[in-house]
């Protein structure tokens, strides 16, 4: 938490400078550098840089990134199909994390979706990881488990809560 307001207008400052706007294949290099740095290797998270080629090649996905100035801090990548999004991977490096680029990224995708006709956007998450509460904050519910949805190191197994914002009403 930022108490002292010198550090608050600074990172009032950061945030002002922030641009979200969509990429491609091209910055993959960049992204792998941040997802990287942003997921640890005990939960079995993050993808590898073909993994990530591949959905990105994928009809319908969206690589959202999160600049300050020339410097990739975060990104999401969102696949849309059939009326509904799902979130399928967000990061922000360490060292911009708490001044709300998730937040930024987040507020960004949904008006996309919303600008595309999506109803829902879904995300899945590791059941016991602390950006759960970003996720509800952005109006995210709960609304299952799914049981040993990632594996981690030594074939640990970890759950993921799934979660889902709804865009429209169906009126």
């Amino acid at each position: 938490m930022i108490n002292d307001e010198s550090s608050s207008n600074s990172v009032s400052n950061k945030l002002g400078k922030l641009k979200v706007a969509v990429g491609g294949i091209e910055d993959l290099s960049e992204v792998m550098f941040v997802m990287e740095r942003s997921f640890s290797k005990t939960y079995g998270e993050s993808w590898n840089n073909n993994q990530s080629r591949s959905m990105l090649s994928l009809p319908g996905t969206q690589l959202f990134l999160a600049r300050l100035g020339d410097e990739l801090c975060g990104f999401a990548i969102c696949r849309i199909v059939a009326g509904e999004e799902e979130l399928l991977m967000i990061a922000v490096d360490p060292a911009f994390r708490k001044i709300g680029i998730a937040t930024s990224l987040l507020k960004e995708i949904t008006l996309r979706a919303i600008e595309q006709g999506v109803e829902v956007i879904f995300l899945e998450v590791r059941a016991n990881n602390p950006a759960q509460s970003l996720y509800q904050r952005q109006g995210f519910e709960k609304i299952g488990v799914r049981t040993a949805y990632y594996t981690g190191r030594n074939k640990v197994k970890y759950d993921a809560n799934t979660y889902r914002k709804l865009l429209q009403s169906d009126s």
